[in-house]
């Protein structure tokens, strides 16, 4: 049986970082291998190498200085494979590292941010969360080696363009994981039904509140059936009342949760397929690490359209 493989992305810098000892952390408990991978491009570097500039040596102390590094990782009783990656740009580099390990997962580092009480988020994090075909989970500098409580973001009843395939997907990521890391686990469906100001007192009508409570309790069933179908107990189970994104942060927050599983919107077609506001909006003000899924047959599309650009640049 092929063991689990954890792909550990960082950019340039050989020390160990936040997300490694996550990711060894987890190897041990998953009995997973992990593939570190160093991806780096210095444009200086590269316009001195056309003028004779050893650049093969260079890269091969690098590997040097990563091995070094990395044997004390595995000295600590975990597979670890590590490679520096050289290539410009270096998002799509990762993109097509990813589809060739097909990790099961990938872990990033996140940049060091003055406010701990929030995620800040560089361009190629933002790059990676569009078009990473494998689940990754980004990484705040001083989290903890494991997360002790996760909180799962879902829709149930599919209202925001989520496949139910892509639902199953993250539930099954939370629950092992909470498994794994002996974890507390909470799933959460936000459901937002009267606006929050006072439009309604304006024109002068009320909302149905007969029509609110059966729409959630629509919303709450629809939970129930999938938290039960994955082993979530009802205690685990929470209707949100209120915008998703603000109620998702606030959620995790009062719960002091330490990762965020959530999923992307799916449409067809690879051009279509974009993170969407929910969880644009939960990146831009989350204060823990998050783990996003992408819907099934991304991986696919994804690489089509680098095979198809390579072509055209060719």
């Amino acid at each position: 049986m092929k063991r689990p493989e954890i792909l550990v992305v960082i950019t340039a810098q050989l020390e160990q970082s936040t997300a490694l000892l996550r990711a060894v952390s987890l190897a041990r408990r998953m009995d997973a291998v992990v593939r570190l991978r160093s991806f780096e491009y210095r444009k200086s570097l590269d316009r001195a190498a056309s003028r004779g500039f050893d650049l093969p040596s260079y890269l091969a102390g690098r590997q040097a200085t990563l091995d070094e590094s990395m044997d004390r990782v595995a000295g600590e009783g975990v597979d670890i494979d590590a490679k520096v990656v050289w290539g410009n740009p270096v998002g799509e580099r990762i993109l097509f590292e990813v589809l060739a390990l097909r990790p099961d997962l990938v872990l990033k580092d996140v940049p060091y941010h003055w406010d701990p009480g929030r995620m800040y988020l560089d361009g190629l994090d933002w790059h990676l969360l569009g078009q990473c075909p494998a689940p990754l989970m980004l990484v705040q500098p001083n989290s903890p080696s494991l997360p002790s409580r996760i909180v799962a973001a879902v829709d149930p009843l599919d209202e925001h363009g989520k496949p139910h395939e892509l639902n199953d997907a993250i539930l099954r990521t939370a629950t092992r994981l909470a498994m794994q890391c002996h974890a507390e686990l909470d799933v959460v469906d936000a459901f937002e039904y009267m606006p929050i100001t006072g439009e309604w007192e304006y024109a002068g009508l009320m909302p149905d509140l007969t029509l609110y409570e059966d729409l959630r309790k629509i919303h709450a069933e629809g939970l129930f059936k999938l938290c039960k179908d994955h082993g979530v107990p009802p205690s685990g189970m929470h209707i949100l009342d209120g915008p998703a994104a603000e109620r998702i942060v606030e959620f995790a927050r009062d719960r002091r949760a330490n990762l965020v599983v959530m999923g992307s919107i799916y449409r067809k077609g690879l051009k279509r397929l974009f993170l969407g506001s929910t969880a644009e909006g939960v990146f831009d003000t989350l204060p823990c690490d998050v783990l996003l899924i992408k819907p099934e047959g991304f991986a696919e599309q994804l690489q089509a359209a680098l095979e198809a650009g390579k072509t055209k640049a060719a």
